[in-house]
């Protein structure tokens, strides 16, 4: 049988989940914008939407007096690139083709089915 050496971390789950729950609401400008980058004369600053989210659980029965769960989320994806020059300060959206195509498509079948005759 192996010993566990006593150098090893030790991690209660209340520091854990503590730990957990530290990184899900930590919303900073760091997680939006990212580190300028000069282009030229210009410089280039990408900028992103963030989504975070968490959920914990704790039960217990009569039995085994246990229980516990956990969950997460998260997401990141651009939405724009600010470029500030000699000329100023220009906002580029970035287009997301998919959720377009998406909402087109879901827009198409809406109207379909609205303007299909009804069978009885």
């Amino acid at each position: 049988m192996t010993e566990l050496s006593s150098t090893a971390p030790t991690t209660s789950v209340g520091e854990g989940v503590a730990d957990a729950l530290g990184r899900i609401v930590d919303v900073s400008a760091a997680r939006v914008y990212r580190d300028p980058v000069p282009v030229g004369d210009r410089v280039v600053i990408p900028a992103a939407s963030v989504e975070a989210a968490g959920g914990f659980g704790w039960g217990s029965d009569n039995v085994n007096n246990g229980g516990g769960g956990g969950g997460g989320y998260g997401n990141g994806r651009p939405v724009a690139v600010i470029e500030a020059g000699p000329e100023g300060v220009r906002v580029k959206p970035v287009l997301d083709a998919t959720k377009i195509g998406l909402t087109l498509l879901g827009a198409a079948l809406t109207v379909w089915r609205a303007t299909r005759p009804r069978s009885r």
